[in-house]
């Protein structure tokens, strides 16, 4: 799956949005990058019964929530809406 596909699915009906924002800011380009990561992270992480990897997998998960309304507050921002 492409950044672009990744984007797409994440984000239905914003491709065009997203890809003009990042390519104008590298801040949430930035933001952008860590989502793809830590939300593959999270896909990837073994589910463990364990203390330690249950407080990791809730951590990681609080990560991709933070990041993913970070880039819809962006998405909603009135002079990204025109694009």
């Amino acid at each position: 799956m492409t950044d672009e596909d990744f984007f797409a699915a994440q984000f239905p009906g914003t491709a065009h949005q997203l890809q003009a924002l990042r390519a104008r800011d590298k801040e949430f380009d930035q933001i952008c990058a860590d989502y793809h990561e830590v939300f593959r992270e999270l896909a990837l992480a073994p589910q463990s019964a364990s203390g330690t990897q249950a407080r990791y997998l809730a951590d990681l998960a609080e990560s991709v929530s933070d990041l993913r309304n970070s880039i819809e507050v962006q998405l909603r921002a009135p002079d990204c809406t025109n694009e």
